[in-house]
């Protein structure tokens, strides 16, 4: 099967969409959550600096794209092998969708 090409400005794009038309988080995660795993089997927007790694953190956040009123925000996150970080909230609805390599996520109840 072959991967459709889907640029990083379609997404966002499509994330505009999604958020003006739909107030339910489940309902938009569950527009989203294609989307991203659309665009990182496309890897047309990835580049080799998105793999680099902060030593000491294990880990880093390359923001990819956010708009001026930081409504949104979209980043590659590299993270060193057996590397990690403890539960957290980010206090928003987020989409996780590996690209390479293999990720091991916990749930806790709050």
């Amino acid at each position: 099967m072959a991967i459709m090409t889907y640029t990083l400005a379609e997404f966002v794009e499509d994330l505009r969409t999604i958020t003006a038309e739909e107030d339910d988080e489940n309902m938009i995660l569950l527009r989203v959550s294609p989307l991203a795993e659309r665009l990182a089997l496309s890897k047309e927007w990835l580049k080799p600096e998105h793999y680099e790694c902060d030593e000491e953190q294990g880990f880093t956040a390359h923001l990819l794209h956010e708009e001026a009123d930081h409504t949104l925000a979209v980043f590659a996150i590299s993270w060193l092998p057996g590397r990690g970080a403890p539960p957290h909230n980010h206090g928003t609805w987020a989409v996780v969708s590996g690209v390479d390599g293999y990720e091991k996520m916990s749930f806790i109840s709050v």
